[in-house]
């Protein structure tokens, strides 16, 4: 029996909880345990388990491996915050939150929106004396994640975004999944506070882009009122609430090899549902052209890319579609500021982790906080516009 990634679990313990039909794990499989590098990580430690099965008929029902997770604290996580007690918590929380989606979607298959098959999981301290974990399909070697920088191909994000339309096409036809989510422990006051104080950092990075009082008088576009508002405004602007990921990054989306740099790349699965919640459905897209792609990107496709998301839900839903064209560019003025929070905070972590460790290379390096720099005085300038219209 090996032990997982420094944590109480070993592989027969996850083998017998992700196959209990099978009665005599030693005698039937063989396991290779990988572990992965994953220094972008802020909360999870991971690694591939790989299975060799002594069996034909096991080598055609089984796979050949499987991906597994064990919630922690990584140091991303502790270079912005060091009250232990409340990222435990936090560390609950999320886990708990991505044990209840793929609980909820018990393996269902979304057409246009896929993500991992589930094994097993475990919330933290649900089983007496373990960590927690995740366990699932494993896309190891068979898929490709991008960089923060360059970021997504406007084709990519073209993808994404239809593929946010096949999700909600299918919450909005199954409301019922949303009401597990309604209330997003991640989102309080303490959080709000945090992401305000990192995001100011930004003003003694490039003082010229970013002049005193520039993040400051943002301040209660920060504040726990303002996000919740902004999360269930889904009520105020008269549409259907979706199922909201949160955490849309380049690293977050799974793409097929073959085709990601072409015209019409598909995506293999969309991984890490830890921040999911019921919100406004305009919040994973704004995070996607905020981070995602570059400031002149984003200007030149915005209303394009709304307006393409719109057509896709019509394309799907017909008449059932809930949402008006003009619904969809407020709801996207509307949750905007809020979502420039959690960009602003990323590009202030991000900016950090592209360190010696991450980009050996010192020109290329400084390119890539450039970037992400030029990047958050783009959404900081377009606050302004909004909040000022």
């Amino acid at each position: 029996m090996t032990k997982l990634l420094g944590s109480s679990y070993t592989t027969d313990y996850v083998i017998r909880q992700c196959f209990p039909e099978i009665d005599n794990v030693n005698d039937r499989v063989r396991c290779e345990i990988l572990t992965l590098e994953n220094a972008k990580s802020f909360w999870s430690l991971i690694a591939r388990i790989g299975l060799k099965w002594t069996r034909d008929e096991d080598r055609k029902h089984y796979p050949s491996s499987i991906f597994i997770k064990v919630p922690t604290i990584s140091m991303n996580v502790l270079q912005t915050e060091d009250d232990m007690e409340g990222l435990q918590q936090t560390l609950i929380d999320l886990t708990a939150n991505e044990e209840s989606f793929y609980r909820i979607m018990e393996n269902q298959s979304i057409p246009g929106f896929p993500f991992p098959q589930y094994y097993h999981g475990e919330e933290v301290g649900e089983v007496p004396g373990r960590e927690g974990c995740l366990v699932l399909e494993d896309f190891s070697g068979k898929v490709a994640s991008l960089d923060y920088i360059p970021g997504f191909t406007i084709p990519q994000v073209e993808s994404l975004l239809d593929a946010l339309a096949s999700w909600h096409a299918y919450v909005f036809d199954h409301p019922e999944v949303t009401k597990p989510f309604h209330h997003f422990k991640h989102i309080d006051a303490d959080f709000q506070n945090l992401l305000y104080a990192e995001s100011q950092k930004l003003e003694s990075f490039r003082p010229d882009w970013f002049p005193d009082g520039r993040i400051r008088d943002l301040e209660k576009y920060f504040t726990l009122d303002h996000g919740m508002g902004a999360i269930n405004s889904w009520g105020e602007l008269e549409i259907p609430p979706v199922l909201v990921h949160m955490d849309m990054n380049t690293t977050n989306v799974l793409w097929k090899k073959e085709t990601m740099a072409t015209s019409k790349p598909e995506i293999s699965a969309i991984i890490d549902f830890q921040q999911v919640h019921t919100g406004n459905l305009c919040e994973d897209i704004a995070r996607i052209l905020q981070l995602g792609v570059s400031v002149e990107l984003r200007r030149e496709h915005e209303d394009r890319l709304l307006d393409r998301y719109h057509q896709k839900l019509e394309k799907l839903m017909g008449k059932r579609n809930p949402v008006s064209l003009e619904q969809v560019h407020s709801a996207y003025r509307r949750v905007f500021p809020f979502v420039s929070n959690f960009s602003l905070f990323a590009v202030v972590c991000y900016h950090s982790m592209y360190n010696e460790r991450i980009e050996k290379d010192e020109r290329v390096r400084e390119e890539k906080q450039e970037e992400l720099l030029r990047r958050a005085k783009g959404i900081v300038d377009d606050v302004y516009r909004i909040i000022n219209l």
